[in-house]
Order: structure tokens, then C-alpha cells, then sequence
């Protein structure tokens, strides 16, 4: 399935920046370094880079270093991943986003 959807906040500055839209699909695979949607238990809807798959738990990070910090977000559980971003739409236009 494929999503639009839009960036709200700084976490992720300077790849993903406020008011900059994503577009996402459902991953097939799960791997570290990529971009993914997540459904947060505590915060909603975020949006993070996954650093680390430790035990079938899955470790986040923003971009950005002010960005809420890895012991708030916690270990996220794979039913929590929404979809993986392949795709930004910014005021500059599209850009396919690739892993840094």
C-alpha cells in the first residue's frame, strides 16, 4: 500500500524538514539505515530512521540530534512500522530518498 504523507516537526532536519510530504509503501523487509513511518504506542505517528534490530525489537533515531531521544521512544515492536519512505516532496519538488 502506498502512502502520502506529511512531515510535521524537525526530527528528522536536514533529510526530512517541516511541512515536507513523504511518500511511503509497506516494507517487505525491515533494515537499519532506512527511513520508516511508525505508529507510535506514546507519541503517534512518527517518523525515524531505524538504527538497530535487537531480539525482534526494533531501535529508532531521528536525523536531527535535538530530535526526541532513543530512551523516550523506546523499542518499537514490527506491527508498529507503517511503511518505509522512499520518496520526498519538498518546495524544491520530488527527490527519491536514498540511504544514507
Amino acid at each position: 500500500m502506498i502512502r502520502l504523507v506529511k512531515v510535521v516537526g524537525d526530527s528528522m532536519s536536514p533529510t526530512l524538514n517541516d511541512g515536507d510530504y513523504i511518500v511511503t509503501i509497506k516494507p517487505r523487509s525491515v533494515r537499519p539505515g532506512f527511513i520508516y513511518v511508525i505508529n507510535h504506542s506514546d507519541l503517534g505517528r512518527i517518523v525515524k530512521r531505524l538504527e538497530r534490530i535487537e531480539n525482534n525489537r526494533y531501535f529508532l533515531k531521528g536525523d536531527n540530534p535535538k530530535s526526541t531521544p532513543r530512551t523516550v521512544m523506546g523499542p518499537v515492536a514490527n506491527d508498529r512500522i507503517i511503511g518505509r519512505v522512499f520518496l520526498k516532496i519538498s518546495k524544491c519538488g520530488l527527490r527519491q530518498l536514498l540511504n544514507k
